[in-house]
């Protein structure tokens, strides 16, 4: 991870988001103080929700719950 100071991104802006889209984090600075942390943007998240909504589903299908529980248990929720 590399520090940059914020007042070196406008010059360098181009050099640094080619940077980040080979892997690099950046740390940015002002005033010797970290105010920012920029990042390559990663769909990692949504792909480990989109398992963990598949193995509650499935976990969900084994309780046996019939949907008008299902139904029932919305509709109470909302009150």
């Amino acid at each position: 991870m590399l520090n940059i100071q914020s007042n070196e991104i406008k010059t360098h802006f181009s050099s640094i988001l080619r940077q980040v889209e080979n892997g690099q984090d950046f740390l940015i600075t002002k005033h010797k103080k970290v105010i920012a942390k920029l990042t390559p943007f990663s769909n990692d998240n949504q792909k480990i929700s989109a398992k963990q909504a598949v193995a509650e589903m499935k976990t969900l299908k084994s309780l046996n719950i019939k949907l008008d529980k299902i139904n029932q248990y919305k509709t109470t929720g909302r009150r």
